[in-house]
């Protein structure tokens, strides 16, 4: 079945599909004039690119369109002492790799500059002996 929609990246030839996975939402607390705290945020954002939701405890809840925006909008909150908690981006979040059947003789250095060649940021290495 033929579709008339084409993708610009594959008539070049090149197909990454890289997925940009929405921000985790914001808590910003001890927020008493809303108003004033709107004012503030459009200064960083546009209104197209977050929304709010006012919750219990004078809590509000942000959530962000972009990574972009729930950068700035953490940077901002960040560099003005403001109370919030927030998760990690999925983009930023570290994974686990197990390699099984290695010999406890190799050399875990070799293995952290393999990865490092191919890019990833390796945090540690445990030859584990069983």
């Amino acid at each position: 079945m033929l579709t008339n929609e084409t993708n610009e990246d594959s008539i070049d030839g090149n197909t990454s599909s890289t997925k940009i996975h929405k921000p985790p939402p914001t808590f910003v607390h001890g927020i008493i004039n809303y108003g004033e705290m709107i004012k503030r945020i459009r200064g960083i954002a546009d209104d197209e690119q977050y929304c709010t939701r006012s919750m219990a405890n004078n809590v509000i809840k942000i959530n962000c369109l972009t990574p972009e925006t729930y950068r700035k909008l953490v940077r901002y909150f960040k560099d003005n002492n403001k109370v919030y908690h927030t998760y990690q981006l999925k983009e930023a979040t570290a994974y686990r790799i197990v390699i099984k059947y290695l010999h406890h003789s190799t050399d875990t250095e070799g293995i952290r500059q393999e990865l490092l060649e191919l890019g990833h940021n390796v945090r540690n290495i445990i030859n584990a002996q069983y």
